[in-house]
């Protein structure tokens, strides 16, 4: 197992990966935070590399271009999703649909999924994602427009939605229609 850490302007994101069959397969990514990166990988993933390792076929660049807010195609397979409960990766499955610049209610994903009335479940499958950015638990907001809670904080969920175009009504609410898959 692997990690490398994936400088975007200011802020570290911390990518953990693994071989399989010969392609790089992601078992982790880290938002950057106030701890240092490698040593919340390592604290997390003890069977890892101690030397950082770069990731192979751009999946880099990818997720540092996500993370601008930029449009990207991204494989997603690439993701490790074994690990996970059926109902988590169905969810993350689902939300891995939102388009860039568009959100979704945490209901309306929940309803997607076949499971209407577990948006606090869905919830919790969002706070949980391993692969934050890839997977955009940020374009998923509550019914009243708010946009809830992020890993990273809420002004970083703010700022991911303003970079992909989100626009913002008064009082931080998103105004308009969201996804119904």
């Amino acid at each position: 197992m692997f990690y490398q850490i994936i400088k975007a302007g200011k802020d570290e994101i911390g990518l953990v990966w693994n071989r399989t069959d010969g392609k790089p397969q992601i078992e982790a990514v880290y938002l950057p935070g106030k701890e240092k990166m490698a040593r919340r990988i390592v604290r997390d993933f003890s069977a890892i590399h101690q030397t950082p390792h770069a990731i192979s076929d751009g999946i880099d660049q990818t997720i540092m271009d996500l993370y601008e807010g930029k449009k990207k195609k991204f494989d997603l397979t690439r993701l490790n999703l074994k690990r996970l409960t059926t109902f988590s990766a169905s969810v993350l499955k689902q939300a891995f649909k939102i388009p860039c610049g568009k959100v979704a209610t945490y209901s309306g994903l929940a309803a997607s999924t076949g499971h209407p009335g577990a948006a606090r479940a869905v919830g919790t499958v969002m706070a949980n994602n391993p692969f934050p950015i890839i997977i955009p638990c940020h374009r998923v907001i509550r019914a009243d427009g708010k946009i809830g809670q992020y890993g990273g904080g809420k002004q970083m969920k703010r700022e991911l939605l303003e970079r992909e175009g989100v626009i913002f009504g008064p009082q931080g609410i998103v105004p308009g229609k969201y996804i119904w898959f």
